[in-house]
């Protein structure tokens, strides 16, 4: 008996092999397309489930106006055949069913492209400011645009940005340290030999000092509230009220306008000659003392005011914006919001607003 070659005993194996992982593969498809069937008649008892569970539901609902003999027939007969079947034929009719009359209104879906959409706020705020710089309350005005960021829980994350105006005045002394050079300069011109009693009179601005040194302004200040970015999250667990508080965290850049305005040029009550005060209005014109002061100090060149360029002075600050709010959907597009937010600048500028809101959503 001759031995057997080794390259047919390799190819017998690799027979043997290929046969076991047809076999195999036939066995997984098998089994796939079992596992298949058995999913398909879960689902049909699935939906036979519903439809009974939606017969008993409705079935509950009329047992009261019915007697109880009737109510039990009811019941008995949605366990026969007859009413599985029934069940089935109504899973193929679409239905809705009416909502209560007395059922909260629940808030309009969003962030769904079947509903058009997309979570979006524009909104505008008029309100109040708190004053800047320690200055007297006045007004604000503003809007914003929110974007829909995130889900999370309890609530949505929105992106914001805002811009806003807050205006404030009040009447406070101003002291002009150019007034006093001025004084002390035409004193000195025209009593050379007076001496310390002209430094008195220029740094006071008393006795034969042309020009006011010290006086009662209006002071007016303009902050533009710029916010480009703010976090701002809204609570959706009042939703079936269409009540949603929110909170807002976000940076701010504030630019801040301000001048003094002065009503008196040349002082009324100069000892000086009627002749001497004449020419000087006639040399300076309108007084550099009166007017629209810049820093309080001297008002812009005539050619300026002639133009309408304001006069005063400004700044830019960087600061922390945030606050908080409740809102109102009045409508599926409309709301209304009353909110609170705080500014904290440094150098004095921290102030609040308290506005009401009204915003378009899409």
């Amino acid at each position: 008996m001759r031995p057997l070659n080794h390259q047919f005993c390799v190819r017998i194996c690799l027979t043997f092999l290929l046969l076991g992982l047809f076999s195999h593969t036939l066995r997984a498809q098998d089994d796939a397309r079992i596992a298949e069937s058995r999913i398909h008649e879960l689902e049909d008892r699935v939906r036979r489930l519903e439809g009974m569970v939606e017969m008993l539901v409705e079935a509950q609902r009329s047992v009261g106006t019915l007697s109880p003999q009737r109510a039990n027939l009811i019941l008995a007969d949605l366990s026969s055949p007859s009413a599985m079947a029934m069940a089935e034929a109504r899973d193929s009719v679409p239905s809705n069913p009416p909502q209560p009359q007395d059922a909260p209104r629940a808030l309009p879906q969003e962030l769904l492209p079947n509903l058009g959409k997309i979570g979006a706020t524009a909104s505008f705020r008029a309100g109040a400011n708190s004053g800047p710089f320690a200055l007297n309350t006045g007004g604000f005005f503003g809007g914003a645009i929110e974007l829909p960021l995130a889900l999370l829980p309890g609530g949505r994350l929105n992106y914001e940005i805002s811009l806003g105006l807050a205006q404030t005045s009040r009447t406070l002394p101003v002291t002009s340290n150019v007034a006093q050079i001025s004084n002390l300069a035409v004193l000195t011109a025209l009593n050379p030999n007076n001496g310390a009693s002209n430094i008195q009179q220029a740094l006071s601005g008393t006795g034969d000092s042309p020009f006011p040194v010290t006086s009662n302004g209006n002071w007016k200040v303009q902050v533009l509230e710029l916010v480009p970015f703010a976090l701002k999250y809204n609570s959706t667990l009042l939703d079936r009220y269409r009540l949603r508080p929110y909170a807002v965290l976000g940076l701010g850049t504030y630019v801040s306008i301000s001048n003094q305005l002065v009503a008196s040029g040349i002082r009324a009550n100069s000892t000086l000659s009627p002749p001497t005060l004449q020419a000087l209005t006639a040399l300076l014109g309108p007084s550099p003392f009166g007017g629209s002061l810049i820093g309080g100090q001297i008002a812009p060149a005539s050619q300026l005011s002639a133009q309408g360029l304001p006069a005063g002075q400004g700044g830019i600050d960087i600061g922390v914006h945030f606050g908080t709010g409740i809102e109102y959907r009045w409508t599926n597009g409309l709301s209304v919001a009353f909110d609170a937010r705080f500014n904290r600048v440094p150098d004095g500028l921290s102030y609040h607003t308290t506005t009401a809101s009204w915003g378009w959503h899409f």
